[in-house]
């Protein structure tokens, strides 16, 4: 087989759909031609990537709607947000995970509940606060030794 039909046969190799006959030789140039090889191993990785990029999204998704349900079934028409459910959905909002329309449920129910105002006052302040952790100036020796020495 050469380069450039192995080349026009991975995605069918990869879909199971080559026949026996072209299998065999498919696999015999794969076995044998060093630059196919490595292409080939390029495709499978592309393609598990892009697999991968999916079921990711899929979960984004997933967790984006679950965000979504809980805050409608903790609204009604009229109705506003309760402190407890705020509370529980605190982090996915900070997150970013609470969609845009469902955002004015949240700054409505900020601006009249003081309690809950403070509050994501308060988380806001704590994750803009940079906390300053003092290095003991003897850590660095004892990296120092511990990863030089380990290379002898």
């Amino acid at each position: 087989m050469e380069c450039a039909q192995f080349e026009e046969l991975i995605s069918d190799y990869l879909d199971c759909g080559l026949e026996r006959p072209v299998r065999r030789s498919f696999c015999e140039h794969l076995l044998a031609c060093r630059e196919c090889h490595y292409l080939f191993d390029d495709v499978r990785d592309a393609i598990d990537a892009s697999h991968n990029l999916k079921e990711s999204q899929m979960r984004e998704i997933a967790l984006f709607t679950e965000v979504e349900h809980r805050i409608v079934n903790a609204t009604t028409v009229g109705e506003m947000l309760s402190c407890r459910t705020l509370d529980a959905l605190i982090s996915d909002y900070f997150e970013g995970i609470v969609d845009s329309s469902h955002e004015k449920i949240f700054n409505d129910h900020f601006a009249i509940c003081d309690s809950c105002r403070r509050l994501v006052e308060g988380v806001r302040e704590s994750l803009d606060e940079q906390e300053i952790v003092e290095v003991p100036e003897e850590l660095y020796d004892r990296i120092l030794r511990a990863t030089v020495g380990s290379r002898r």
